[in-house]
């Protein structure tokens, strides 16, 4: 996945863009989401059992499509509050970015807790998608989670 750069996470133009691809979605009923083989990509840099968790430490547990929404599962897996920046990015098959929607900001999550986000499914031609669930918890490295996405014609 694509480093990116932590402005990258806010982007209030293309929320308006999204907000409006989501109606032109909710107005088009042939789009069929099927989210597939999620796969936890956080960050390499697992604690060992024997060392305490980080101070800040954070990964995206699940992400799944639920109707005309996705549904991110967030865990603080650090040892105090955090507050969390977050983002959607839907890339096609080439990789190109698509579509992004911002899936939460500025929310605090306690440590060892889990916040479950929500945000509504950018509307999409039929095709296949990877969706991309970025979130940034304020430590060295970010955190994320994939899952391929077919849109059936």
């Amino acid at each position: 996945m694509p480093s990116l750069p932590r402005t990258s996470l806010l982007r209030a133009p293309l929320l308006v863009v999204a907000i409006f691809v989501l109606a032109l979605l909710a107005l088009y009923p042939g789009a069929s989401l099927r989210a597939q083989s999620v796969a936890n990509v956080s960050s390499p840099s697992v604690p060992v059992a024997a060392d305490p968790p980080a101070e800040r430490d954070g990964e995206v547990a699940d992400m799944y499509v639920k109707g005309k929404q996705v549904e991110v599962l967030y865990r603080n897996t650090g040892r105090t509050a955090t507050s969390i920046l977050g983002e959607l990015q839907v890339r096609d098959q080439d990789g190109e970015l698509v579509a992004t929607a911002t899936l939460v900001e500025g929310r605090t999550v306690g440590a060892g807790r889990s916040e479950k986000l929500r945000v509504a499914m950018p509307s999409l031609a039929p095709g296949h998608y990877t969706l991309y669930a970025v979130v940034d918890f304020g430590g060295d490295t970010l955190t994320a989670a994939e899952a391929a996405l077919e849109i059936k014609p």
